[in-house]
């Protein structure tokens, strides 16, 4: 299925899906939602979303078929939490705020409970050469996948299991 470039009412710019390559020449450039997070002094080298939908966790699965929450590398002076919110957008395509943070990995990757926007939208990534694919995924299918870095997935698993209960002990 073919998808023309479209110009959302955010004003993002979507590519035909097809990867960077058609996107630039189809003329459509991509500009990262501005970050809706009031401004923090919390900075980490890199940081992701934990989102769940269904029972699901979104996650992302890079060019070599490893799995791990959306998330990557912060800019110069960028917060923690907006490095979250557009490292999830450029991997996902969603606008997910990030807003409790559940945890850091020793390697300081900042990873916080992150709910969907209203105006999100489904999983449409924009054309970037570093995702293969993104999905949600029940923490039961875990194990069928090879994870980016090793014991990450138990760790999620643990912070899913304790994010569903706090949300039916919620009155």
């Amino acid at each position: 299925m073919h998808r023309d470039k479209t110009i959302r009412a955010d004003g993002i710019c979507r590519g035909p899906g097809l990867g960077l390559l058609l996107a630039l020449l189809s003329g459509c450039a991509e500009s990262v939602p501005p970050c809706p997070l009031p401004p923090s002094t919390v900075q980490a080298p890199s940081a992701g979303c934990l989102a769940i939908r269904d029972g699901g966790v979104l996650l992302v699965e890079n060019l070599k078929g490893q799995l791990s929450p959306p998330g990557g590398s912060a800019t110069d002076g960028e917060s923690a939490q907006c490095t979250a919110f557009r490292e999830t957008w450029e991997e996902t395509g969603l606008l997910l705020e990030p807003d409790k943070l559940l945890d850091v990995f020793d390697t300081g990757f900042h990873l916080y409970r992150c709910e969907h926007h209203a105006g999100s939208g489904d999983i449409d990534p924009p054309p970037r050469l570093e995702v293969r694919d993104a999905f949600y995924l029940a923490p039961s299918d875990f194990d069928q996948w090879e994870w980016r870095f090793p014991g990450q997935q138990q760790v999620i698993r643990q912070l899913v299991e304790q994010e569903l209960k706090a949300r039916t002990a919620a009155p």
